[in-house]
């Protein structure tokens, strides 16, 4: 089974047509100013849900895009790691 993306706890989030403001207030100290998330990193973020996986969201992207998938995989997958390292998202199974 392939494990779906959820947004860590502790976050606070404020969002508006087409972008969002995130806080990773568990690691405030490191992280003082909030992360904004336009375009495609909104879409991205958007969908993360906890319902969704990695490769969901890029069929997602791919259709409401017309994108090649391997481009929109490659990106997607380099931004998540990016959040993961972040600690503003998690894998669950």
């Amino acid at each position: 089974m392939t494990s779906r993306l959820v947004r860590a706890s502790g976050l606070a989030e404020v969002g508006e047509q087409g972008a969002c403001y995130v806080l990773n207030l568990p690691r405030i100290e490191e992280q003082q100013s909030p992360y904004v998330f336009e375009g495609p990193a909104f879409e991205i973020w958007s969908r993360i849900d906890g319902t969704r996986t990695e490769e969901q969201i890029v069929d997602e992207l791919v259709e409401a895009t017309g994108a090649e998938r391997q481009v929109v995989a490659r990106d997607t997958s380099d931004f998540l790691a990016t959040l993961r390292g972040l600690g503003l998202i998690e894998d669950v199974e």
